[in-house]
């Protein structure tokens, strides 16, 4: 099976999706205390404006592996399953996309707050709209998260129908439920499962080129 998220090792989506931006963190912590002994100055927020920048870079990132993970396990490992099977696919790729494209913007929305009351003068005006921001933000990410775990509550599934050549119900699949939720960890318990599974497909298509080769 040609997918790289399939096929990749647990670590190698460990690395990209734990351990960069823990690094990245610890680098802004050792810049910011860097900042604070240096400056002659108490430090103001306008000195660190600049970091504001980079989280969104670090959280698109871990972002980009993780929702990639899940859409090669909905549109690649599903096409395993037996004929039998049927999954919502337009309603399960909406609700993809959905978060998809709200974490995308968040970190610059965020950002933009940041610099916003840091940078501006308070005043009523400006504090009602941050509140109207703030009703909006938490409506959407209310909703972004029934998304996620909708998508989970799918990749999962698909994981155990494609072990199980049958319609999974939610018993069979509630540990990997789990599991994909706490992705981080999860990923060392499913990565090898969903490697194996990959593995078997591209055996099975080798085997069948062979076969039809030596027909002709």
């Amino acid at each position: 099976m040609n997918s790289i998220f399939l096929r990749a090792k647990h670590w190698q989506l460990f690395i990209p999706l734990v351990v960069i931006p823990f690094i990245a963190m610890i680098i802004f912590v050792i810049i910011i205390a860097a900042i604070t002994v240096t400056n002659r100055r108490p430090p103001s927020p306008e000195d660190f404006i600049w970091i504001s920048y980079f989280f969104p870079v670090i959280g698109i990132l871990s972002g980009f592996i993780q929702f990639a993970w899940f859409w090669n396990v909905i549109t690649k490992l599903s096409k395993l399953v037996s004929d039998k099977v049927r999954f919502p696919m337009t309603r399960i790729k909406l609700f993809f996309f959905i978060p998809v494209i709200y974490f995308c913007i968040l970190p610059f929305f965020i950002s933009f707050a940041v610099k916003t009351t840091t940078t501006s003068h308070q005043n009523i005006d400006a504090i009602f709209e941050l509140v109207l921001f703030g009703i909006l933000i938490f409506i959407l990410h209310l909703f972004s998260i029934f998304c996620i775990l909708h998508t989970i509550y799918f990749s999962a599934k698909v994981v155990k129908c494609v072990e199980m050549q049958t319609n999974a119900r939610f018993s069979n699949f509630v540990g990997d439920f789990f599991l994909i939720w706490f992705f981080p960890v999860g990923v060392w318990f499913l990565q090898p499962r969903i490697n194996a599974l990959a593995e078997k497909a591209s055996n099975s298509l080798s085997s069948t080129d062979e076969e039809l080769v030596d027909r002709f």
